[in-house]
């Protein structure tokens, strides 16, 4: 038993499991053995023993882009949401005139944290560069 595709004209048009016994596929039909670990669907291409996905439709590199732009903002807003979380008990430290020279380095790092997400334009499909967390996180 094995995996093939059933190529007409250079494109997969079904994925079977089969033993590979005779059989009378329609007229034109290529039955190519799927390789373990190559990912092959019905609408790729096959070529000269290589599979490819179909380039995408407009409509779906639209869908893609849109993808990304919202994971963009999304991440941001995560990102935002933890440094305010992280400020919020160091200022009221600060505020209570309580904070350790620690607590009070830490939430100026936070804050120089917050305004460089703050400036990031997360409204794209691009890829991003985010400020790294502040180092008294990750001791």
């Amino acid at each position: 038993m094995g995996t093939y595709a059933l190529v007409k004209n250079g494109i997969v048009i079904n994925t079977i499991i089969w033993d590979g016994d005779d059989f009378d596929f329609d007229k034109g039909v290529e039955q190519i053995e799927i390789l373990d670990g190559v990912s092959v669907s019905p609408g790729y291409l096959y070529n000269e023993g290589i599979f490819s996905a179909p380039p995408l439709t407009d409509e779906q590199i639209e869908e893609k882009r849109l993808q990304a732009m919202a994971d963009n903002m999304a991440f941001k807003s995560e990102l935002m949401a933890q440094a305010t979380a992280a400020i919020a008990p160091l200022q009221d430290a600060v505020d209570l005139d309580e904070a350790t020279d620690k607590e009070t380095a830490s939430l100026k790092l936070w804050k120089q944290y917050r305004v460089a997400l703050n400036r990031i334009d997360a409204n794209t499909a691009d890829l991003l560069t985010w400020p790294d967390l502040p180092a008294s996180t990750t001791e």
